[in-house]
């Protein structure tokens, strides 16, 4: 059972229950004997009274005397008394049970009030004598007390208290496991809502006004997030505001080169090429940072178009396909299935871009890098993958290398890495469409990169018309 509502309900549930239970049986059973001594005590008090009045009853009048008084207390006697003469006989001629033989020897033995319990019922003995000197032992029956009401009331009213009680115990556990785990449900939540890039999401509920941990935990909560906001929007507006700043100098540089280049001698236009080799890679660098910002930033209200993505794909692998050729490596689209998506061309260009060229850059010579189109498990989404033959990532740096500027160790230098916002951009780009990128190393050496997107098929993707592609580059 994972859900912690269900574990603390039951657990309230089962435990109040047993607990209800356990003060029930104790209770009867604490009456029960309590009520047991209170009742020994009344026939050791009462019992020589009453054997008394029997016997001397009996002794001064004989048997009808008693026959008498036994028929004016019947019907108000709890008990059913028994006069036993000193020869051991019961003077009425009536059978005693053996539990009363035995009550009846112990009061001869001790001469006080003897009781002995048979199940529900008892028997009492108690020795007298009279005033003329002759003894006597009256036994007395006395008739159990009726069981404790709820327990005795039938079956069916027994099982229709226990599921009321059940149901009262219930409601009061569901009002105290909502009151714990609302609070934890809300969290998470909030939580997964600012995970997936919502930094305005805040616990806005009666939770903020409760006085337990609970409480504190969602304040705290509140102060991370509002932290969290003013972090990010405070590195996003940093990097746009450098990015704006650095365009001014860039360009006054750019001018100022062409100006020099006119007026160079021939010895000095190799350091003049690398100086405008340099600027252009930085004015690269700072196109990348603001497109990255706007992402992140969420205001570049790009707009949205009904996209053929095997189409997309395509163009941008034959493109690649040109430049990879130089270096002796090829791309290849290993299976296409016809989609279409909702979003920006030039944005997912963009981003499907990245990754290519960053998987024909790694990919040893003579290799190639394997692109594909297929659709997802269920069916609601396109997902294009892209391997290269290279010497993979570090499994602790599968997600680190979608965050701005990381960059591998064996990768720092400019001649092996790029600036490290290429995959960011990537990973901000299919964000910004409702999908995702992850990057996982291939068993037989490699990475692979997937972009997922949400996608429309024109065929259902059980039963896909696969378009097969064996077209060598040129």
């Amino acid at each position: 059972m994972r859900s912690l509502f269900l574990k603390i309900f039951l657990w309230f549930w089962l435990a109040m229950i047993l607990i209800t239970l356990t003060l029930f049986v104790s209770s009867s059973l604490s009456e029960s004997r309590s009520s047991r001594a209170r009742d020994e005590a009344m026939d050791r008090t009462m019992t020589p009274l009453v054997a008394d009045n029997f016997a001397e009853a009996f002794d001064r009048e004989g048997k009808g005397a008693l026959e008498a008084l036994l028929a004016r207390g019947q019907g108000t006697f709890p008990w059913t008394p028994y006069l036993f003469d000193e020869s051991g006989k019961e003077v009425l001629g009536r059978p005693l049970a053996p539990s009363g033989r035995q009550a009846f020897q112990l009061a001869v033995l001790n001469h006080e009030a003897q009781v002995v319990h048979l199940g529900a019922s008892r028997w009492v003995g108690q020795w007298v004598q009279t005033a003329s000197g002759t003894p006597y032992v009256l036994v007395l029956e006395v008739k159990g007390r009726p069981p404790i009401p709820f327990l005795g009331a039938p079956s069916q009213v027994q099982v229709v208290r226990f599921l009321l009680v059940s149901l009262i115990i219930g409601a009061i556990c569901l009002w105290i496991t909502r009151h714990i785990t609302n609070p934890i449900f809300e969290l998470r939540e909030a939580a997964n809502q600012l995970a997936e890039g919502n930094l305005q999401v805040r616990v806005e509920s009666a939770t903020l006004r409760r006085t337990d941990e609970l409480g504190d935990l969602t304040k705290d909560f509140n102060y991370m997030a509002d932290q969290l906001e003013t972090l990010i929007y405070s590195r996003q507006r940093l990097i746009s505001d450098i990015s704006h700043e650095l365009r001014s100098p860039l360009a006054r540089l750019s001018v100022a080169l062409g100006l020099a280049e006119r007026s160079a001698n021939s010895a000095s236009l190799p350091a003049l090429a690398r100086i405008e080799r340099e600027a252009e890679r930085l004015n690269q660098l700072i196109a990348a940072l603001l497109r990255l910002a706007r992402l992140e930033s969420g205001s570049d209200e790009f707009s949205r178009e009904n996209i053929d993505l095997q189409r997309l794909v395509q163009e941008v692998a034959d493109d690649a396909t040109f430049e990879a050729s130089a270096r002796n490596r090829t791309v290849r689209i290993v299976s296409s299935y016809p989609c279409t998506v909702l979003g920006n061309a030039d944005l997912l260009r963009s981003a499907i871009e990245n990754v290519v060229r960053n998987a024909v850059h790694y990919t040893p010579e003579g290799s190639e890098v394997e692109v594909s189109v297929d659709p997802s498990k269920d069916g609601g989404a396109a997902v294009i993958r892209v391997r290269d033959h290279g010497p993979g990532v570090p499994e602790h740096a599968l997600q680190s290398i979608f965050e701005p500027f990381y960059r591998l160790e064996n990768s720092r230098d400019r001649s092996s890495g790029g600036t490290g916002l290429g995959l960011s951009i990537t990973d901000r780009s299919i964000r910004s469409h409702g999908g995702f990128v992850q990057a996982h190393n291939a068993a037989e050496g490699g990475l692979i990169i997937e972009l997922t997107l949400p996608a429309r098929y024109a065929f259902p993707p059980l039963l896909p018309q696969r378009t097969p592609h064996t077209k060598e580059p040129v």
